[in-house]
């Protein structure tokens, strides 16, 4: 006979389900290792595009010096080449102030010899004017002429003056008559200044000899040339004269001695 006992049933063995806290703790979690990441990739790829940045700006300044280095080398080559220029004419201009004050001395030194002989001239004039007779004011007379021979021609110097002065001046010219022989037969010759050719050669000028015998003068002057010597003709003396126009204002004869 068995006996009859409750019968206790055993619930089966089931796993635990998680607490609403627990379920929201992990989301949490969840969601902060994502945004972990997602920050951590944003941190990566911003530095690598700092550095892209960078070396990109990097490159541009670069690109950038190189240009205004070249232009600052361009400009520095100009201004050299400038300076060069003008130390160049500062040397020109040095050499030619050189040569100018050196042909300044020696043009004062000339002007100072000149201006000597002519205080000696003066002196020598003045000196001779008190030997001679006092004359007509005005009145002219050759005080000196003497001849030579250079080559073909005939060289002469004159001096002539006037006893005072008056405001008008002498305008005039000279005339030589030279006397001798030609071909053996005696003559008289009016002798002109003698003229060089292109070619070399001499020959008595005419209109341009003229000229060159034209006198202007206050007090004195001094007269030079060279006259021109007719072939086979040989002088033996000549004759001065001052014309005014056609009339004679002066005369003197001097006999050659060569």
């Amino acid at each position: 006979m068995k006996s009859s006992e409750p019968e206790v049933s055993t619930p089966s063995a089931q796993p635990a389900t998680p607490s609403p806290a627990a379920q929201a703790s992990a989301g949490r979690v969840r969601h902060l290792l994502w945004l972990l990441v997602v920050l951590l990739a944003l941190g990566v790829g911003a530095a690598a595009g700092y550095r892209a940045a960078a070396l990109y700006l990097d490159q541009d300044r670069a690109a950038i010096s190189k240009e205004q280095l070249t232009a600052l080398r361009a400009s520095v080559a100009q201004r050299e080449a400038e300076i060069r220029f003008l130390r160049a004419q500062l040397d020109s201009s040095d050499g030619e102030i050189a040569v100018e004050r050196a042909a300044r001395k020696e043009l004062e030194t000339q002007l100072l010899g000149q201006q000597t002989e002519l205080g000696r001239v003066r002196d020598q004039l003045a000196f001779y004017e008190q030997l001679l007779p006092p004359g007509q004011k005005g009145a002219l007379d050759i005080r000196g002429a003497e001849f030579s021979r250079q080559g073909p021609g005939l060289r002469y110097r004159v001096l002539l003056m006037r006893n005072g002065a008056d405001s008008g001046g002498f305008v005039g010219s000279l005339q030589f008559m030279a006397t001798g022989s030609q071909r053996g037969k005696p003559v008289t010759l009016e002798l002109q200044p003698l003229q060089v050719r292109a070619d070399g050669s001499v020959a008595p000028s005419t209109d341009a000899g003229k000229e060159m015998l034209r006198l202007n003068f206050d007090q004195y002057v001094r007269s030079q040339g060279v006259l021109a010597v007719p072939g086979g003709f040989v002088p033996e003396s000549v004759t001065i004269r001052v014309l005014d126009g056609d009339t004679v204002r002066a005369t003197r004869n001097v006999e050659l001695e060569f």
